[in-house]
């Protein structure tokens, strides 16, 4: 039995044209993804007949570790990912598949390691009290939008999972109080007169933390306008020292994409009413409906309460620069960049004109959509083309070179991910 490779090490690739290069890599990925699905079917097998006592090993790692000298942490992975996928004999009986959907993607070179392990961590964490057959849907849910999105779009989409089936399946006696927020800060001073702490915040408070600190963060060019070379750590330490300034002089906080730092709060019709919907906070995490209601009494907290289809008001029409409720409504649009596959958040974003305003577009949020900095630049540099869709959401087309049906495609990275209501 033998794989064969439709390229060979050492190719005259210098000969190929751009658009050859990028299909061999897409190529190429998807035969590294295959033939690592095929060693998970050989793990599976030799855990099934007993391979690594016949050698003298205790368990199929140790076999892993040894003969294709990788170390025991990958070893691991790769064991628990070919158990999962594939089903096995333990003693006498036969242990079915607990990610099938995730085994024919991963089959089928649309998906890769990193994909997996998150899909994992997401059904581990699912409830007993969850039936098998509700617990085989969740897991087609995050293997379809992981062929088609990055590893940290399948995180956030199970973390919203958990939060609604925690709603639904772990229900609390409406009568019992809530238990209070798990929050944690400890701190010491060092020999170098330095304050060095760690914690933890509740969601509530770590996206109110979160917020304010983003826009502080953001690497500032020097004087002459050179680069930022601070790394993310020191840019975050630099942002918490400057928060604390803002705070003790009670000076207003700097502003992030158009404005100043506020948590938003949304929900539709059917939240306020108790339904089964979970609130979002900052259009991300997602919040039970009895704090949401806490927070909408704060007047630091913007409520938006959305229609039926979730439609926003269209405002600010008669200006260049997106005003500060239509940056909020593009927020509850489009949630981030949307590009496909991108995994900036609405924050990090800039408004895009689709109809370029020099040439007569409006500043009207069906001709406005977000778009990060590095896609920003995608668009206007390149053949990709971003227009809206009947239903009134954005959709980009890719260049003829990548895919020369010009299928629209969308960012299903900050899709809601709910269970069946059914």
């Amino acid at each position: 039995m033998s794989i064969s490779l439709p390229f060979a090490p050492g190719a005259p690739w210098q000969r190929a044209d751009r658009t050859a290069l990028v299909t061999a890599l897409c190529e190429t990925e998807t035969l590294i993804r295959q033939a690592q699905a095929v060693q998970g079917e050989l793990l599976a097998e030799m855990q099934s007949r007993g391979v690594p006592q016949t050698f003298g090993y205790a368990d199929v790692e140790a076999v892993v570790k040894d003969v294709i000298h990788c170390d025991r942490p990958e070893a691991k992975a790769r064991v628990r990912r070919a158990l999962a996928c594939h089903e096995y004999t333990e003693g006498t009986h036969r242990v079915p598949a607990s990610a099938p959907a995730t085994a024919t993607a991963y089959a089928e070179g649309a998906i890769g390691p990193r994909h997996i392990d998150s899909i994992l961590r997401t059904l581990a964490e699912i409830p007993g009290t969850v039936p098998e057959e509700e617990r085989l849907g969740y897991e087609k849910i995050l293997a379809d939008l992981a062929r088609e999105s990055p590893p940290a779009a399948v995180d956030r989409a199970g973390r919203h999972l958990l939060a609604r089936i925690d709603q639904d399946h772990l229900a609390r006696d409406p009568a019992e109080p809530p238990p209070p927020p798990a929050r944690e800060l400890n701190w010491a001073w060092n020999q170098d007169r330095q304050l060095c702490f760690a914690g933890r915040l509740d969601a509530v408070s770590g996206a109110l933390f979160e917020k304010l600190l983003s826009p502080l963060a953001k690497p500032r060019p020097g004087p002459d306008g050179e680069r930022d070379t601070r790394p993310a750590d020191q840019r975050h330490g630099d942002a918490f020292a400057e928060l604390l300034d803002h705070t003790q002089r009670a000076a207003d906080l700097p502003t992030e994409a158009g404005e100043k730092p506020a948590l938003l709060v949304t929900m539709s019709f059917d939240h306020l009413r108790g339904r089964r919907e979970l609130p979002l906070l900052n259009g991300d995490i997602p919040v039970p409906v009895n704090e949401a209601r806490l927070l909408a009494c704060d007047a630091r907290v913007i409520p938006a309460v959305l229609g039926t289809s979730g439609e926003v008001l269209d405002l600010g029409r008669e200006t260049r620069l997106a005003t500060t409720p239509q940056r909020r409504a593009l927020g509850l649009r489009d949630r981030g960049c949307v590009f496909p596959g991108c995994t900036r958040p609405s924050n990090w974003c800039q408004a895009h004109h689709i109809v370029d305003w020099i040439h007569g577009g409006p500043s009207d949020l069906d001709n406005m959509v977000l778009l990060c900095g590095m896609h920003h630049r995608v668009i206007h540099h390149s053949e990709w083309e971003i227009r809206m869709a009947d239903d009134g959401m954005p959709e980009c087309i890719p260049p003829p070179w990548l895919d020369p049906a010009r299928t629209p495609r969308r960012n299903h990275t900050f899709a809601p991910i709910a269970p069946d209501s059914g």
